[in-house]
C-alpha cells in the first residue's frame, strides 16, 4: 500500500515536471478523464458531474504547475465543469465537438466509447495544441444568458401563436377577425373565454358585454361594438369540433401559455 502512494506520488512529480494534458469527455451524468504525459497516457478514470467529482479532478491538476485541459463544449453538460475550472482560475482549451470531430477523424475514432474521447482529446492536445479558451467576464456571460433565453422567449412565442392559429382554424376561425389585430392580452382573453361560436350563442349579451368591459382599456361603447360583432361571427361559424372537444381544452392551454409569457 505503501510502495502504490510512492508510484503515485513519483508519477505526479514527473508530471509537473513534463507536458501534462487531461482530457475530459462530458455527458450528462459523468466525465471521463485521462492524463497523458508527453504523449503517453498515465491515467485514466470517471467522475461524477458533482462538487465530489470536480473535486477530485481538482487534486489532480493541483499536482501540476501548468495542467493543459481539453473539453468539448457540451452544452448544459460542460457549462458546470466549465464554471468549477473559472472558479479555480484554470485556463482550458473548450473544442466544437465538430472541430474536435474533424481533427481526430483520421486515426482516432475508430471505435468511439466516451473512455476513448477523452484519450483521443489528450492526444490531440498533446500532439496538435489547441487555442486556450477566451474567459468571458461575469457580467458578459450574464448578458449573453439574458440574450438567449429572450431570444428563445420570442421564438417560443411565435411558435405559440402560430399553434394558436391552427388550432382556431378548428374551433372557430371566424373570431380572428374580431379585431383589426389579432394580437395582445384583450384579444387572447376573449378567445380564451370564447374558444367556440356555440359558447357565445349560449351566453347571454349583457353577460357578453359585462366581461368584454373588464379587459382593460376597453368602455362601454366599444365593448357593445366587440359584442355584436362576436355575435354576428358566431352565427355564420362552421367549426370543425364540438365545444366540448379537446381541441378546444388543448387551445385554452395555449393561449395561458400565450397570456403568461406576455406578462413576463
Amino acid at each position: 500500500m505503501k510502495e502504490a502512494h510512492l508510484q503515485v506520488k513519483r508519477r505526479f512529480i514527473l508530471m509537473d515536471l513534463l507536458k501534462t494534458v487531461f482530457g475530459i469527455d462530458v455527458s450528462s451524468r459523468k466525465s471521463n478523464v485521462c492524463i497523458m504525459v508527453n504523449g503517453q497516457k498515465v491515467n485514466d478514470y470517471a467522475i461524477s458531474n458533482d462538487m465530489v467529482g470536480f473535486n477530485q479532478l481538482l487534486g489532480d491538476l493541483k499536482q501540476v504547475t501548468k495542467p493543459q485541459i481539453i473539453f468539448e463544449a457540451t452544452g448544459v453538460y460542460s457549462r458546470r465543469l466549465q464554471a468549477f475550472l473559472d472558479m479555480h482560475e484554470l485556463r482550458y482549451v473548450m473544442m466544437n465537438p465538430l472541430e474536435a470531430k474533424r481533427k481526430t477523424k483520421d486515426d482516432l475514432h475508430q471505435n468511439k466509447t466516451d473512455k476513448l474521447d477523452a484519450l483521443y482529446l489528450a492526444k490531440l492536445q498533446s500532439e496538435h495544441p489547441q487555442r486556450l479558451a477566451y474567459v468571458q467576464s461575469e457580467e458578459y456571460q450574464e448578458l449573453m444568458a439574458n440574450n438567449r433565453i429572450y431570444e428563445q422567449a420570442s421564438h417560443d412565442l411565435i411558435t405559440n401563436r402560430n399553434r394558436l392559429h391552427k388550432a382556431i382554424q378548428l374551433t372557430f376561425p371566424e373570431i380572428e377577425h374580431l379585431m383589426v389585430n389579432p394580437i395582445g392580452k384583450n384579444y387572447w382573453s376573449i378567445v380564451l373565454r370564447f374558444p367556440h361560436p356555440d359558447i357565445v350563442l349560449e351566453t347571454k349579451e349583457a353577460d357578453i358585454i359585462d366581461f368584454l368591459k373588464g379587459l382593460t382599456g376597453i368602455g362601454k361603447k366599444r365593448a357593445n361594438d366587440i359584442a355584436q360583432s362576436l355575435i354576428r361571427l358566431a352565427k355564420v361559424a362552421c367549426p370543425a369540433v364540438k365545444k366540448n372537444s379537446a381541441h378546444i381544452r388543448g387551445l385554452k392551454m395555449a393561449i395561458n401559455n400565450i397570456l403568461s409569457a406576455e406578462e413576463e
